[in-house]
């Protein structure tokens, strides 16, 4: 069994534990080394995974799968009683309908000799109200045995041969640390269920599950894949760009002693539409990008980028300048020049159109201002 989170002595009832988060800078994703040896493919990774990592890399795809879940949890370590990771359907928890995943990480396929135990552990837990049983049981391995994958595609013989291994006398005898009452228990409960309940999925669908992730690219380094191209910017203003837009008006009304109040009257006038057209296309050539980082890498990854951006852009911001434009074309000018950390997977997608849409998307956080005097 692996362990993960706290550990609780066999007696005591489990607990619902979540998975730490890691530190920021674990999560910003480093592009791939391009010279050396031949990279591993994504199983090869899993095969050298620590039990601990091997439960996050299930919750991971447990979180992915189209099950209406409500609560996707890592149990406590040596007390969880059959189950490392709960995927629940209802608030009630273990005590409602639930999917119990059982991660199992050996240097070898996953026996049926390993598997007897721990389906006695989950029966087990209902007799003694640990758990309702689950209507699910999934052996989570990166390889299983062709013995247990012919079982568990038969589960009457899966049932017939797990009795066999719990009538066997020997000194390895299924429940032989349970009371008599419990056994007796185990047992007429093991008869009464529907061994259609376990199953053990194969690797490569769970790693082509898992790929649909963010997760995926961190755990598996490579190339990502190409960047969609960038679509123009709506004709009508979107209510997401009212706070960069009215800063753009409000240099324009500076510089040219205006009073625009919308996009309308800015294509009103000649020599704002150009400029005012580029901002929009870069705002929306970096939601591009944030979209497809979502899409690609975790959410550090990108965070990184526009955080190693702003603390460019914010020092050539604060300069004192007489008029807000001049302080809004210094901050694209440094924006444009400014190269995006090239150890960060995302830096050959990051165009300079990104970053000066950047520069955009912060004034619409309230983190930049071109016009001083400006309240937004």
């Amino acid at each position: 069994m692996v362990e993960a989170g706290n550990v609780a002595d066999e007696d005591t009832e489990p607990v619902f534990q979540g998975i730490p988060e890691p530190c920021s800078s674990q999560m910003v994703l480093l592009a791939p080394a391009m010279q050396g040896a031949p990279q591993l493919t994504p199983r090869q990774y899993l095969y050298h995974y620590s039990d601990d990592e091997w439960e996050e890399f299930t919750v991971e795809w447990v979180r992915a799968l189209q099950w209406p879940y409500v609560l996707v949890q890592r149990m406590g370590g040596s007390g969880d009683r059959g189950a490392d990771v709960a995927a629940c359907l209802t608030r009630q928890g273990t005590n409602g309908d639930w999917h119990c995943y059982q991660c199992k990480h050996y240097s070898e396929p996953l026996r049926p000799s390993e598997a007897w135990p721990e389906m006695v552990k989950i029966f087990a837990a209902k007799v003694q109200g640990v758990y309702e049983l689950p209507s699910r049981y999934i052996f989570v391995a990166p390889r299983i045995s062709s013995s247990l994958s012919r079982h568990l595609a038969n589960p009457a013989t899966l049932k017939k041969e797990f009795f066999k291994a719990w009538n066997n006398e020997g000194a390895k005898k299924l429940g032989a640390g349970l009371s008599p009452g419990d056994r007796a228990a185990v047992e007429s409960l093991a008869r009464e269920t529907d061994f259609s309940m376990f199953a053990a999925p194969d690797i490569a669908w769970i790693l082509d599950l898992h790929s649909s992730t963010p997760h995926h690219a961190r755990r598996f380094p490579k190339p990502l894949k190409e960047r969609p191209a960038v679509e123009g910017p709506p004709a009508d203003q979107r209510e997401h760009e009212a706070v960069y837009v009215q800063k753009l008006l409000a240099v324009y009304n500076e510089k040219f002693g205006l009073q625009l109040k919308t996009i309308r009257d800015v294509r009103d006038d000649a020599r704002l539409q150009g400029h005012f057209t580029r901002q929009r296309e870069a705002f929306y050539s970096a939601e591009a990008l944030r979209v497809f980082a979502r899409e690609s890498v975790p959410d550090e990854t990108y965070t990184a980028v526009e955080k190693d951006l702003y603390e460019t852009v914010v020092e050539v911001e604060e300069l004192e300048y007489e008029l807000g434009f001049e302080r809004l074309q210094n901050v694209l000018k440094s924006a444009a020049e400014y190269k995006v950390n090239s150890g960060n997977i995302l830096a050959p997608y990051v165009t300079a159109q990104d970053r000066k849409g950047l520069c955009h998307h912060l004034a619409n956080d309230g983190r930049l201002t071109w016009c001083k005097e400006d309240p937004l």
